[in-house]
Formats: C-alpha cells, structure tokens, sequence
C-alpha cells in the first residue's frame, strides 16, 4: 500500500512536470534603457505569448527575483519605470516566461542614471500660424491656446518621439460657441479646462476640444487666469483683478495699482501676479492684495511666476530685459539681471520633485535653474521662435508660443 502511494504521487509530481511550458530559449532583446527626468524608459522587441519581466535596483548591479530588486511584471515595451531618484545609478535586468513556465534567459544588465530635463529640447509641427499665448494640463492630456480663437488638445504620452506631443487635435467651428472668433489669453485647468479671451469672454470645456460660452464676462484687455482656493482669478490691462467662484458672477478686486498686469499663478496656497514696471502683488485669497517691492527695485516688467517646495522653499518671478526676482518667503523680494539680458515671458518649477525652475521667453529663449540665482542656457534650443508659456508634465517640459511654436525638453 505505500508503495502504491508513492507511486502515485510520483505519477502526479511527472504529470505536473509535463504540464509546464518549455521557458524561452534566448534572452529579451532590449533595443534602448534611455534616461529621463525621474525615470528611465527601457524599449525591446516583443514577441507574442511571452510575459516580460524588468528587474531594477539602485547600483551597478541587479538578479533576476531577488528580494533587493523590483520587479515589474507583464510588461510592455516602451515601459517607463518612474520615481527614480535623478543623479543615482540604477541597474536593469529583463527575462521573460511563457504560460507557465520557468523564466527563460536573463538579458546583459543595463545601467542608466536619471538626470533632469530641460537641457536638449525637440520642436513640434507647428500648429496652425497664429500665435499660442497659453498651455494647460489635465494629468492627461494639455490644451494650448491662442490668437483668433485657436485652441488645441494634445493627449500626454511620454514616450512619444514624433511629434514629441500624440496627436494635437485642433477645436473646430462647430466644437467652438457660434462665431466666436476672439483671441485667448490664457488657459488654466480647475475641474476643466478654462480659457481667457483677450475680449472678456470665457470659455470652458471638459476635454479641451469641445467648449462653452459662460454666462458671466470680465472687461477686456485681460490677460491671466488662474485656480486656487475655488476662486478663479483674471487680472489684466489698468490694474484689474476679477474673481469667480463659478465664472458667472465676477466681483473686481482691489489691487492698488493702475499698471498693467501680466501674469496671475496660484503658488504655495497664495496668488502671485505680476505686471509692467516691475509690478509684483501677492494675496492670501485672491481679494486682498499687497505690493511687494524688489531690492534692488526693478523698473523692468515682470512676466511669471514660479514656485517650490524643497529642497527649499522659493519664489521666482522673470520679465524683461533677464529680470529674475526670488523670495523665500513671499514678502521680502531680490532683483537680479542675467546674462545676455533675455525677455523672459513665462516660467515654471519642474523635475520629479519640482526643484528646477526653467523659463523661456523671446527669440527661442530658455533659461534654467536649480536655485534661483545661477541659470544655464540649453544646450539644444527649441529654436529662434518667440515663446510664451511653459509648463511640466511628468517628465518633460511643453512650451508654446508664436506661429504655433510647441516645443518639449524630456
């Protein structure tokens, strides 16, 4: 009788043995492991009935299933493997199983360190001829809009290579509110995307390409618009301020200045706006606004406004003639001039913990930073196109700006 037990189980340990699938015979072939801004994008030849496996550690080295690595199962090629610390070696191993089987051989290990974007920049086709004087993003997908009522949707893909942005789809007549012909200004993205028309109408819409006209209008001659706090905010020509907590009704703020204003953002849970002569204005709630004043004191217009957290906390506002203006803390204000004197029009913090601050302006200009008062030039620009606004995506600048200019830094 135990003989026949053991007999028994032998014949189902083989049977199980015989069920299993033969594991691949060669090693994935990876045809790229490309550093980005976080992360690194590995990219191989994949072949049907195979479930691919990527391995990853911080150092030179890295084994296929071993408690030190991370394994990422059924992947897809292009895979982008994000939260990577920028700086740091990582080290990438891939094999692959079929069915059921034993994982078949381990590919060369392959080593990337992750470092930030904003240095070598692509160009997009151009959209249309008109100006673009605004971007927003989703999370998934990013709006650019512009002169004669041009608006157009991009859905975000990191690892698209041509065009760098998947598919700019541009709002028709028919997507647009009847006639409407107006230039915009600015986007920003709520809920919804929202977009400013130079005339004072608003417009809004839920996937960027289908848009409604809002009941409720600001004077024209507006020129930003931000989102904070359920309030939006539109400041513009002669020292106007609006705000709406459902872009109907809009009640004018007191901003103690008749100057033009530029630029609205909302940054660390306060407004900053920014506008001609040196104009910077801050407020807790978008109602109450205080002037700040630079030192050195600048008479140069300021255009943007940026933020960040960490690794400090700090402020940095650009405008003409290379104007940068930082603070730490919101109130107290420092004037600097960069080299070259460049027109800087928009700017924006990035990288994957939103440590580098990078603006770009006229003439193609792209400055960065990862202080606040060193900035570096790229070295491949987006080209000799004025550029208007800049935003990041995860992973990769977008810029935009005259004659359909769109150009990303990865």
């Amino acid at each position: 009788m135990h003989f026949r037990v053991l007999a028994i189980a032998s014949l189902i340990a083989l049977a199980g043995c015989y069920s299993q699938t033969d594991p691949p015979g060669n090693a994935p072939s990876v045809e790229e492991v490309a550093p980005g801004d976080g992360r690194v994008t590995v990219k191989w030849i994949q072949e049907p009935g195979l479930t691919y496996w990527i391995f990853y550690q911080a150092g030179s080295s890295v084994v296929p299933a071993t408690s030190a690595a991370t394994a990422i199962r059924d992947a897809v090629s292009p895979r982008v493997i994000a939260n990577l610390a920028n700086g740091t070696q990582y080290a990438f191993v891939m094999n692959a199983t079929k069915d059921d089987s034993a994982a078949g051989p381990a590919s060369p290990v392959f080593r990337e360190i992750p470092r930030l974007a904003g240095a070598d920049w692509t160009s997009g086709t151009a959209l249309g001829a008109t100006s673009l004087n605004g971007i927003a993003f989703s999370g998934s997908r990013l709006v650019a809009v512009g002169d004669s009522a041009a608006i157009f949707a991009g859905a975000y893909n990191y690892t698209s290579a041509n065009p760098p942005v998947t598919d700019w789809t541009q709002a028709t007549s028919t997507s647009l509110p009847p006639g409407f012909t107006a230039n915009l200004s600015a986007v920003t993205y709520s809920s919804q995307f929202v977009a400013l028309g130079a005339d004072g109408s608003i417009l809004s819409s839920s996937d960027g390409l289908t848009w409604t006209l809002a009941t409720g209008t600001v004077p024209s001659g507006m020129n930003s618009i931000a989102f904070g706090l359920g309030l939006y905010v539109t400041v513009g020509n002669g020292g106007n301020i609006f705000t709406s907590p459902d872009l109907v009704t809009w009640i004018q703020a007191t901003s103690n200045t008749s100057g033009d204003l530029y630029s609205v953002s909302f940054l660390n849970g306060g407004f900053v706006a920014t506008g001609a002569n040196g104009t910077l204005l801050t407020s807790p709630d978008g109602v109450t606004w205080t002037a700040r004043v630079s030192t050195p004191l600048t008479a140069n217009a300021l255009r943007g406004a940026a933020f960040r957290a960490t690794p400090t906390a700090l402020y940095v506002v650009v405008g003409d003639a290379g104007t940068v203006v930082t603070s730490t803390d919101g109130t107290n204000w420092t004037a600097i001039a960069l080299a070259g004197a460049p027109d800087l029009r928009g700017i924006t913090s990035g990288g994957a913990l939103g440590t580098r601050f990078l603006a770009v302006g006229l003439g193609g200009a792209v400055v960065f930073s990862d202080d606040g008062a060193s900035w570096l030039p790229p070295s491949v620009s987006p080209g000799s196109a004025d550029l208007a606004r800049v935003l990041f995506a995860p992973g990769m600048y977008v810029a935009v700006g005259a004659a359909g200019t769109n150009a990303v830094s990865k």
